[in-house]
């Protein structure tokens, strides 16, 4: 269903194996009170029926096959380059939307010209904390250390977030991007970073559009609740692809003598991160793949002009939790701790 007199919208999602939740991811699509001109599902050579169920069950919706799985930046990039409205909504498959939440980015957006990324506020699926839900993000957080994180992820939902804010970007497990804002931080045409594979590809985006000038909000109004039923968190996987892709996102967004004006968050950053690399060797190579590609990444930089002076929103802290430093040090140096 479209409406002409409705600023329209795309939506694209990213699959991979996701036939538990496909289809509940795109019924709350469906049935948004906003219309959608186009529900897009690339599917990345998923094994256990993903497309077949879309086929079966949706239809309607645009479905694009992948013989091999190329990343979730790739995918929703592919995703994108079909999609013909002037916003786009990145959607995870495991992530299901209240009716309103397009209404209400919409809404937010007729008032503010310089929005270009749109978040709501992301609850995790089913999980409470004293009869309360848990936050899976109210965007995403840069530090000065350059290690990007979700907003408030895991904490209990108390009524603190319950105002719209600036924030430095949006989580694209459930983001809503203004097209114009896409072509106009995308100088090679590539949206989302397609070496990053996943994780931080959205902190790429959101940087870009920092230093272009475009704002990012994050509108609680509008739900969503998030599964996560990808890498976990705190797997192989994540771990090298996080490791490897930060140094990229500060080589293609900010010239080392930035980075310097936060030394303690740095110098505290990099200790942590040598420990890490001490518990899981595997990181020694996702550095020495981060080094390969600096010159590519630095040359990726000089492509986007900056058009803004505004200081950029690190918190401060190494951007490591509690959790990941005792995983770093107390399993490495457990004789020495009894």
């Amino acid at each position: 269903m479209d409406s002409n007199d409705k600023p329209s919208v795309a939506t694209v999602v990213v699959s991979w194996n996701s036939a538990r939740d496909i289809v509940t991811c795109l019924d709350s699509l469906i049935r948004q009170s906003h219309p959608i001109k186009q529900i897009i599902v690339v599917d990345n050579a998923s094994t256990d029926g993903t497309p077949d169920l879309v086929a079966d069950q949706f239809p309607a919706v645009k479905l694009i096959h992948r013989s091999t799985n190329e990343g979730f930046a790739k995918g929703n990039n592919i995703g994108i380059s079909v999609a013909e409205s002037e916003w786009i909504l990145t959607l995870n498959p495991d992530a299901r939307l209240a009716e309103n939440f397009l209404t209400r980015l919409i809404e937010f957006a007729a008032s503010h010209p310089r929005v270009g990324s749109m978040t709501g506020k992301l609850l995790r699926e089913k999980q409470f904390i004293q009869g309360e839900p848990v936050i899976d993000s109210t965007g995403i957080e840069i530090y000065g250390s350059r290690r990007v994180k979700d907003r408030d992820a895991g904490r209990i939902d108390d009524g603190t977030r319950n105002n719209a804010e600036r924030v430095f970007g949006a989580c694209a497990a459930a983001a809503l991007y203004r097209r114009e804002m896409l072509r106009d931080i995308s100088p090679d045409g590539e949206v989302f970073p397609e070496s990053f594979f996943s994780y931080y590809e959205d902190a790429d985006l959101a940087w870009r559009a920092w230093r272009r000038n475009w704002e990012a909000w994050y509108v609680p109004e509008a739900v969503c609740w998030h599964r996560r039923g990808g890498a976990p968190v705190g797997s192989r996987f994540s771990r090298y692809l996080t490791h490897r892709n930060r140094l990229w996102l500060i080589a293609r967004n900010e010239p080392l003598y930035r980075v310097l004006k936060y030394p303690a968050s740095l110098i505290c950053h990099e200790l942590l991160l040598l420990l890490r690399m001490l518990r899981y060797p595997y990181l020694f190579k996702a550095t020495l793949e981060a080094l390969i590609g600096l010159p590519t990444a630095i040359h990726y930089r000089k492509l986007l002009t900056d058009v803004t002076d505004e200081v950029l929103p690190v918190k401060s802290g190494s951007g490591f939790s509690v959790d990941e430093i005792s995983e770093t040090f107390i399993r490495k140096n457990k004789r020495f701790c009894k």
